[in-house]
């Protein structure tokens, strides 16, 4: 199997005409809101590309990936002329394909069409949630039908289709975003990336935690309600690409929300954490020492940070020791035995 591998290319909140509660798009692109000289733009866009694959084998898939913003709200020929200087790798074999990501009600048929004539394959929705109390609280712009209907629209153009999804949005619950996660899965998602909510100092959602309208999660309630989702990605054959943003110095200016930066391996240690305990649920081993087994590379998520997952399930069952093994199955479903 071929290592893949994005090249990212950072598109300023430009792209995007609606005001998020959440949204602070200069924190995390690391960029301002001034329109960018094009010319430049398209010399800093195939010096990105040209520097990437110098440092990448023949052997790696590779796609240029437009994240940041919401590519298909740019001006209309800002948006192809990038789409044009990727396609020029795309036609000479250099790179495999273009990704791109942007909101559900910025996608209509015209816009698939000049996707598809510029070699874009993989088309990534930031729905955050499907729930329309949510994402009017959020002051998002649209209704979750609309997420229903780009999807639809996309994959019937023959895209690959990618669902983003926030957790921890005002007046959302795990049970809100575990339904948003199903629906993700509904629609047909190839793939899905997962955000636990930050708060940045220049936004509407750092005024209302300010003024108590807004509780953060906590690193600990992030991870769990990430986890639960993450399960139902993983069990439904979707996989998840990430788990948090990326991470970037203007990240650490945060004040409040999870932004952890090992996020994505302490979701994954909570999700065997979860599995582990489905199955000594159902055997006899209080007192008793029990073997859990894992393949070959997942032992980190296994143990988590200092041992915590081990040390929670010892006492979750009171059990008399944990011992860790390798086994040579390539399900992620560890293997639980009772040592006698």
């Amino acid at each position: 199997m071929k290592n893949h591998c994005n090249i990212p290319f950072f598109i300023p909140h430009s792209g995007c005409n609606n005001n998020c509660v959440f949204c602070s798009q200069v924190k995390i692109t690391g960029k301002n809101h001034l329109e960018p000289n094009l010319d430049q733009e398209t010399q800093s866009l195939i010096q990105t590309i040209e520097n990437s694959l110098s440092t990448l084998s023949e052997e790696t898939e590779t796609q240029l990936a437009f994240f940041g913003g919401s590519f298909t709200g740019i001006e209309r020929n800002r948006m192809i002329s990038l789409l044009e200087t990727g396609y020029d790798y795309v036609k000479k074999g250099k790179i495999k394909g273009i990704r791109i990501s942007t909101r559900p009600d910025y996608i209509n048929q015209e816009i698939l069409d000049i996707l598809k004539t510029y070699g874009v394959t993989d088309i990534e929705l930031g729905i955050q949630s499907m729930n329309d109390r949510v994402l009017k609280e959020c002051a998002r712009g649209h209704i979750s039908a609309i997420s229903y209907k780009s999807s639809e629209l996309i994959i019937k153009n023959g895209f690959n289709f990618v669902g983003q999804m926030m957790i921890g949005l005002p007046l959302s619950t795990i049970v809100d975003e575990l339904e948003t996660a199903d629906a993700i899965i509904k629609m047909g998602a190839t793939a899905a990336r997962i955000y636990p909510t930050v708060v940045f100092s220049d936004t509407v959602l750092y005024n209302m935690t300010k003024d108590g309208l807004y509780k953060p999660l906590t690193n600990d309630q992030a991870i769990e309600r990430c986890a639960l989702c993450c399960d139902r990605f993983i069990k439904a054959g979707i996989k998840v690409l990430k788990i948090g943003l990326h991470s970037s110095e203007s990240l650490t200016e945060a004040e409040f929300g999870a932004n952890h930066p090992a996020l994505g391996e302490l979701v994954k240690s909570k999700i065997y954490f979860h599995r582990i305990s489905e199955e000594l649920d159902k055997l006899d081993c209080v007192g008793k020492t029990v073997q859990i087994f894992v393949k070959s590379g997942e032992q980190s998520k296994l143990t988590g940070h200092g041992g915590k997952i081990l040390n929670e399930l010892k006492e979750k069952y009171n059990l008399l020791k944990i011992e860790t093994g390798i086994t040579d199955t390539e399900e992620n479903q560890p293997i639980i035995k009772i040592k006698e």
